[in-house]
């Protein structure tokens, strides 16, 4: 997240600075230019980081291994432990996914678009806004990710679910209706609130769907499976369903759609914040 700031934070700076003719002609080049900096520090997290302290001890258990290698052993080591199959591990995460790449990809990635198209605001005033935006995200996940270890990840999940069924299609109509800049800057940190609810509990309550010896795998394969289809594609159907539709508010319902997927598949998960990961 703070990469996205960063990368909002010089597009914004650039775009100021610099004229379209600029930009167009050699200024685009200093993002990207910057962005190559962050190479090897990428590299050096990447090569020192721990393994977790539940991963290692699953590591030294040879018979649990051996059992996780027959698929038979495994779905009964699940029944016995109370555990979903992987299957349904894989929906849940799916369906937990759903609403958390969309209201990234609609709000962080498509919004500057959409604002400059129909909100009557500049590209550097849209990219300042969803750079504000971004501040709010940095700062309020870890908070809202330390609270959900005090009540729980559900109230915080179950509350962004419900706000990206709410918010979407007010605070678009009130944009397109020219609502202003500075009134467009807070509605998208309102969002960018909810949007931290979700981020800040998100990610240890979808790692806690699956078990120790088979997260890295099962997470990741529904994760990115769902973020190809629902919020990879999330500006292009946005932009589609202004075609169809003659209408700019209509990216909301998608959002709104996706809310209650997410918000079904969340009230049917367990509260896994209080247990022992396994």
């Amino acid at each position: 997240m703070t990469g996205m700031l960063l990368g909002s934070a010089v597009a914004a700076l650039v775009s100021t600075l610099f004229s379209v003719e600029a930009l167009e002609g050699w200024a685009w080049r200093i993002p990207f230019l910057l962005g190559s900096l962050l190479g090897p520090v990428g590299l050096w997290m990447r090569r020192d980081i721990e393994e977790t302290p539940a991963f290692v001890e699953s590591q030294k258990e040879q018979a649990q291994e051996a059992a996780s290698a027959n698929t038979a052993g495994a779905r009964a080591a699940a029944e016995a432990t109370g555990r979903d199959s992987p299957l349904m591990q894989c929906a849940r995460s799916f369906g937990f996914t759903v609403v958390w790449t969309v209201s990234f990809y609609i709000f962080l990635n498509y919004l500057p678009t959409f604002t400059q198209n129909f909100a009557g605001i500049s590209r550097t005033q849209s990219l300042w806004a969803s750079t504000l935006c971004l501040v709010a995200l940095v700062i309020l996940i870890p908070i809202f990710g330390s609270l959900s270890d005090t009540i729980g990840r559900k109230p915080l999940l179950l509350a962004s679910c419900v706000s990206m069924v709410i918010l979407p299609y007010p605070f678009m109509h009130w944009m397109v209706a020219g609502s202003g800049f500075a009134m467009i800057i807070l509605m998208e940190i309102v969002l960018a609130v909810f949007i931290s609810m979700f981020s800040g509990a998100g990610p240890a309550a979808i790692s806690e769907i699956f078990p120790t010896r088979s997260r890295s795998f099962l997470l990741s394969v529904s994760y990115a499976l769902a973020v190809t289809l629902f919020g990879g594609f999330a500006p292009y159907i946005a932009t589609k369903l202004i075609q169809l539709t003659d209408n700019p508010i209509s990216p909301a319902y998608y959002v709104a759609i996706c809310g209650v997927i997410s918000f079904f598949t969340i009230w049917r998960m367990r509260e896994t914040a209080f247990g022992k990961l396994q």
